[in-house]
């Protein structure tokens, strides 16, 4: 089985990355090139819809969690909305969850980003 990749800008320096599929050892290098333009200073916020994600390798794992240090390190943040229950079993295994946000749609995300943005603008 395949990866299928998407990526759309919800707003400036906002996007969603939504996987389906499988995140593993054959498709993993696959999403870190779709990613990688992504890890850039002007990236507030990237936020992994899982919804059809069947199934995560330590691979896929590796790719969430690089994508993760790399946002974090230019001071923006990383989400998760639609986690199937398999893949968040994997992520409390490897403690992965701890300080980060999950979201029960795109539509909860967005008005969490549509308040983090007034706020920025309001204290700047």
């Amino acid at each position: 089985m395949s990866l299928a990749i998407g990526i759309e800008e919800r707003m400036p320096g906002y996007y969603l990355v939504t996987l389906g599929g499988r995140l593993d050892n054959n498709t993993h290098g696959a999403c870190e090139e779709k990613i990688r333009p992504l890890l850039v200073a002007d990236t507030q916020a990237i936020m992994f819809d899982l919804s059809a994600l069947d199934y995560i390798s330590s691979m896929g794992l590796r790719v969430i969690l690089k994508t993760r240090k790399e946002i974090l390190g230019k001071g923006g943040s990383v989400h998760f909305v639609n986690m199937q229950p398999q893949i968040e079993k994997v992520f409390e295994i490897v403690n992965m969850l701890k300080g980060m946000t999950l979201f029960a749609s795109v539509e909860e995300a967005d008005a969490y980003f549509d308040a983090m943005q007034k706020k920025t603008l309001e204290s700047g």
